[in-house]
Parts: C-alpha cells; structure tokens; sequence
C-alpha cells in the first residue's frame, strides 16, 4: 500500500481521524494529507472546530428535571411485577 492518499481518500476518512479511530498506519497517511494540501487542511479544521463546538454544546445541555422524573418512574414501573 502506498503511503500517499489522495483528496478523495482524506475526505473519506476524515471523520475517523479526528475522532482518533484510524489505525496508526492510516492517521499518519490522513496526517501527512494535510500537512501538504491545504483545501483538507483548512476542511479538517472547519470539522474539527465543528465537533468541538457540538461536544461543547453538548455538555451543557441537560435533560429537564420533569423529564428525568417521567423516565426515571417508567423505569420503575418496568421493574415492579404486573
């Protein structure tokens, strides 16, 4: 296997590799990719910031009280026996 990727191919994995699910093999390839294509380079920094932003947006989301409540007694009401 060659250790140059292609646009498509970068494109294609993106997602893995910033998530850190590629082999070591693999993100080094997407990695040296970037460093020398700056069209990936500035879409991996937009979808990184991307999912930066949405774990951020994330964590401070919480479910409503009254919602945890609901769900919480239909679990209970699950265990009880008929």
């Amino acid at each position: 296997m060659s250790d140059a990727i292609d646009c498509r191919e970068a494109r294609d994995r993106l997602q893995d590799y910033l998530k850190e699910e590629l082999t070591v093999e693999r993100a080094a390839q997407v990695a040296a990719h970037l460093e020398r294509c700056r069209h990936c380079f500035s879409q991996a920094r937009f979808e990184e910031s991307f999912l930066l932003m949405l774990r951020i947006k994330s964590q401070r989301t919480c479910c409503p009280n009254a919602l945890k409540e609901r769900i919480l007694e239909a679990l209970r009401a699950e265990r009880e026996p008929g």
